[in-house]
């Protein structure tokens, strides 16, 4: 196989004054349907050794089976109809919206331009640097993930020729283990003896908070059919998301991990046995309906009643989340075998248990420590 070059636009007789570019031209096959020659053609090369090497690559991909018809498509196009068309029928209505977001507010305005097949290695980079300047590494992973994950379908699509967003090393995801807050066993007595006597809606699901691990859309997911008042267990399987502005129970939590059975203390049983009595029975069966309309309770309205319920019992604030964190952290400063800990929390190995509450390590070593003294001296 052999290109066709030429000067194109040059009309001078002797040597080029013009500046005219070279071109080539390589036939690339038959069209499958029509059966008809197709010829590609690239220009823009300052000399004809330019063109020729250039020529020559790309002979060897279409005598190896890997040539590739650039896709007209902007990056931004792209994307946009992968998440729309592809990603929407593969994950969570709320999933899609978050991912639909990355795309409107960072990836159209940072690569949306650009064509998919002159995306380069220096464009991600370039863009994950930008992001990493306004946001958390966690959160630029995120659009990292998903900007990856397109160009891996693109490339199995044949849109690319090759995955250049591989070739970028995605940004670490760092855990600021200082920020964690949480409360001592002092403080969480407090905050439950004034739980128990504010209301008898918000005691028992605070104490099933501090004594389960379980995160906040567990919670308010949380059946009768799920617990176990005669084993003391609960069995976590579902979860509330926001979608669309609305909210709606999803059988599958976080990972396959938070698929899991939380062995409770009597104490949280015992309260749990005690509030049903009392509680309105409601369609879905909710363990935690909303006190107004006995549906699905917002988290923003949970979220005001614990701001609301540490304010006045003069307690440090700590987020929601932070109850998770507290009994965590509470476990792990018991002595509790860490393992047991990942699997009560459902995290979907031992490495992100650690990791996260790495600053309850000093006083396990140090107990540790202690112990071994006391069995050998």
């Amino acid at each position: 196989m052999k290109g066709s070059f030429r000067k194109r636009g040059c009309k001078c007789e002797d040597k080029c004054k013009c500046n005219a570019t070279w071109s080539f031209s390589i036939d690339v096959g038959a069209d499958p349907v029509t059966g008809k020659r197709k010829q590609r053609t690239v220009s823009g090369f300052k000399t004809k050794k330019e063109a020729e090497r250039a020529c020559a690559e790309l002979i060897v991909q279409v005598e190896q089976g890997d040539y590739v018809k650039p896709s007209k498509d902007t990056v931004g196009a792209y994307i946009h109809d992968f998440v729309t068309t592809t990603l929407k029928g593969q994950v969570a209505p709320n999933t899609y919206q978050t991912r639909l977001g990355f795309v409107k507010n960072y990836i159209i305005p940072g690569l949306g331009n650009i064509p998919l097949a002159k995306l380069t290695p220096m464009h991600v980079q370039k863009f994950y640097n930008d992001l990493s300047e306004k946001y958390s590494s966690g959160h630029v992973q995120n659009v990292a993930h998903l900007l990856s994950k397109a160009f891996r379908q693109a490339t199995e699509w044949g849109l690319v020729q090759k995955n250049v967003v591989a070739m970028v090393k995605k940004p670490a995801t760092k855990r600021k283990n200082a920020s964690i807050k949480v409360w001592t066993v002092a403080q969480q007595r407090l905050f439950l003896d004034y739980a128990k006597s504010d209301s008898e809606f918000y005691y028992p699901l605070f104490l099933l908070a501090l004594t389960s691990g379980m995160r906040q859309g567990e919670i308010l997911g949380l059946k009768w059919e799920d617990i176990d008042l005669k084993q003391n267990t609960i069995q976590v399987k579902r979860t509330i998301v926001f979608a669309n502005k609305s909210l709606y129970l999803k059988d599958m939590p976080k990972n396959e991990a938070s698929i899991r059975n939380i062995q409770l203390p009597e104490s949280t049983i015992k309260a749990l046995r005690q509030y049903k009595i009392k509680s309105i029975p409601n369609e879905l069966g909710l363990v935690f309906p909303s006190p107004k309309t006995n549906k699905l309770l917002y988290s923003n309205s949970l979220i005001k009643q614990f701001q609301l319920t540490c304010k006045e019992v003069g307690l440090p604030y700590i987020s929601f989340h932070g109850l998770r964190h507290t009994f965590a952290t509470t476990l792990l400063s018991l002595g509790v075998n860490p393992k047991i800990v990942q699997e009560m929390l459902g995290h979907s190995s031992i490495k992100t248990t650690m990791d996260t509450y790495s600053h309850v390590l000093p006083n396990m070593q140090k107990d540790a420590a202690e112990y071994l003294n006391e069995a050998l001296f």
